[in-house]
């Protein structure tokens, strides 16, 4: 039986009553046991294209994502629907972004379509978020803020290489209190000066250790004269994955605070006071594009999803952020609104 020889609202109505199992929709990352996706399926139309040189109907299909039993895999198709800033996805013909998705639900809905004698190749034209912590309203929010979610552009990064190299060598000789760069490393150079930004500047390390507390905890902030002050507490035994970690922290947090030595150059007007509430500090613009430059570039070196790099952070560090949960899950929507 041919596709256009059977009424699709047929099929529709079978598949509006029932949901299909996707597993592992990302692929295999190693996990304990698989990640289940439940979706819902709705033909929508067919139209003609080109498949290996001959033209083959295809029946269009809308996708929609309703729930998925791993917070890991949640965070990736938050990401995902962030970045594309909309819940509701319209795939073009060369579009990949979902790809790894629809090649699994498009095989799935084959087989089920050759139950009815259908054997038509299948294309998914549109995917509909409904388990991502994605909403709309913040996409609405975040276009008033006019932020630019790529203010730290590629052309910085060596600095920060540079800057965290200097900073790791440092501690690693087990060096205590505070600490000027570069002018302790015992160079010539009494200050940081890089073409791309205007001006010199220093970062001042405070290193502190602590024994009633486990691996490592790192604060910093720059000021108008362009320095950067950077605070390192530790516990006095720390394992090579702890030092990796203060790697990572360094490198967010140089990102970080490079980006409103950028700003500063741009000529930000920056408030003269700051705000009480810490929602209303952390969603400035320029402490969002700081986060943003800050948590892409620790994405980035560990190879994980932004929004589990954000979340980590604000689960480590929620004494000093302030938020409550209804707050912080505010703030991580509108973050993840921008990038």
């Amino acid at each position: 039986m041919a596709a256009l020889d059977f009424p699709l609202e047929r099929l529709n109505y079978f598949l509006d009553r029932h949901t299909f199992v996707i597993q592992d929709p990302f692929g295999d990352f190693g996990l304990d046991k698989p990640i289940n996706l439940t979706v819902k399926i709705e033909l929508t139309g067919i139209k003609p294209m080109i498949s290996v040189g001959d033209w083959k109907d295809f029946i269009e299909y809308t996708l929609t994502l309703v729930d998925i039993d791993s917070q890991f895999a949640r965070g990736l198709f938050g990401w995902q629907f962030a970045a594309a800033k909309t819940n509701d996805y319209k795939i073009e013909n060369t579009d990949t972004k979902f790809y790894l998705v629809t090649t699994k639900v498009n095989g799935l809905l084959r087989d089920f379509l050759k139950y009815f004698g259908i054997e038509n190749p299948v294309s998914c034209t549109r995917i509909i978020n409904k388990i991502a912590n994605i909403d709309p309203k913040y996409m609405t929010e975040a276009k008033k803020l006019n932020v630019n979610s790529n203010i730290f552009e590629d052309k910085f990064e060596y600095i920060v290489d540079k800057l965290v190299s200097d900073a790791m060598n440092v501690f690693r000789q087990n060096q205590k209190g505070r600490i000027v760069l570069p002018e302790d490393l015992g160079d010539e150079e009494m200050v940081y000066d890089f073409p791309e930004i205007n001006g010199v500047f220093t970062v001042n390390l405070d290193i502190k250790t602590d024994p009633n507390m486990t691996g490592i905890e790192t604060d910093g902030e720059s000021d108008v004269e362009d320095n950067i002050d950077i605070e390192i507490t530790t516990n006095p035994e720390l394992t090579e994955n702890d030092l990796k970690e203060l790697e990572y922290e360094l490198h967010e947090i140089l990102v970080h605070e490079l980006t409103h030595i950028i700003q500063q150059d741009l000529q930000y007007n920056f408030p003269k006071r700051k705000p009480k509430k810490p929602y209303n500090y952390y969603s400035q613009r320029h402490e969002l594009e700081a986060q943003i430059a800050g948590f892409k570039r620790r994405a980035k070196l560990e190879n994980k999803p932004f929004e589990e790099i954000l979340r980590n952070w604000l689960k480590k560090y929620v004494k000093r952020h302030g938020m409550n949960l209804e707050e912080t899950e505010k703030l991580i929507k509108l973050i993840l609104s921008l990038i």
